[in-house]
């Protein structure tokens, strides 16, 4: 019936497990939790060996670092059962009936994919950081939303797709930094014809960055997309900031906005901004613009 897949590196997901596991009892399907670290050699597997102590769960460390697509790729090719939920380490349902409502789902569906959405807890110390005010205003949107415009708001984070399907699509493994292959999985869902169903079931992310390592890890995101739009597995114009950074570069103007991305970093770290991170995105990206 259900494989539950969790990729983790350098995070204890042990709690996430625990928490599926006991409405994956409550349940009664078949079902199987696997969660593979890719390759960080953390003192907190130590933590995680603990799943291996659940029935019908299992954690297994790479030696090796994979890197993010190839990694939910060989989760997939561990699975046993039909149906596939992926889900992040650092998060956790944010209802007792969350795996029941993937699970009303999937009764009577194939070839589907549903996304659950995300949610961010509301604490002082959250609401200071940057990675927290850019997750409510870009990834924390309700489901109303979501059903609008369906493939912008797929998130790697939460969902559950049929695993044949899966098999057809997969995560490109030439990304191997951080960021943007959900941005790709989606497109060729959309370019293919598959559906995106999106669900009131989300899940709480528990993993806030400090402001330098999301800026680093959004540098890493932006390498990405330069990626994809080099070697054509995307539009050189599909999305916002590559639009943008067509246009400046039409206008003449890409390489001097190019020169500007330390001091947007910077102003994006000191000052939390949101403004000044997607400065810095298309600043980046204008700087890369060889690479587009």
């Amino acid at each position: 019936m259900l494989s539950v897949l969790i990729p983790t590196y350098n995070y204890n997901a042990f709690e996430l497990v625990n928490e599926l596991h006991k409405q994956l009892l409550k349940s009664e399907v078949l079902f199987e939790i696997i969660c593979i670290d890719d390759g960080s050699k953390s003192t907190l597997n130590q933590q995680n060996e603990k799943i291996n102590d659940l029935p019908h769960a299992r954690f297994n460390a790479l030696k090796n670092n994979i890197g993010r697509s190839a990694i939910r790729n060989y989760l997939s090719e561990e699975a046993t059962y039909d149906w596939l939920l992926f889900l992040d380490s650092d998060v956790l349902p944010a209802s007792p009936l969350f795996i029941p409502n993937y699970l009303n789902q999937i009764q009577h569906k194939t070839g589907a994919v549903f996304c659950g959405g995300i949610r961010y807890l509301a604490s002082d110390e959250n609401k200071k950081l940057l990675r927290y005010k850019y997750g409510i205003k870009f990834e924390e949107i309700n489901v109303d939303k979501r059903k609008k415009r369906p493939y912008k708001f797929f998130f790697t984070a939460n969902f559950l797709i049929d695993k044949a399907l899966f098999h057809k699509i997969r995560f490109e493994e030439k990304l191997v930094k951080y960021g943007r292959e959900d941005l790709l999985f989606s497109l060729t869902l959309k370019a293919e014809n598959f559906p995106i169903i999106h669900l009131e079931n989300e899940v709480y992310h528990l993993g806030i960055d400090a402001d330098a390592a999301f800026v680093s890890k959004t540098k890493q995101a932006m390498e990405n997309i330069a990626f994809l739009a080099n070697t054509n597995l995307i539009l050189p114009k599909e999305g916002n900031l590559l639009k943008t950074v067509y246009y400046l570069s039409l206008f003449g103007i890409s390489y001097a906005v190019g020169k500007l991305t330390h001091f947007f970093e910077k102003k994006a770290i000191k000052n939390a901004s949101i403004f000044y991170l997607n400065c810095f995105k298309v600043s980046y990206l204008c700087s890369l613009k060889k690479a587009l």
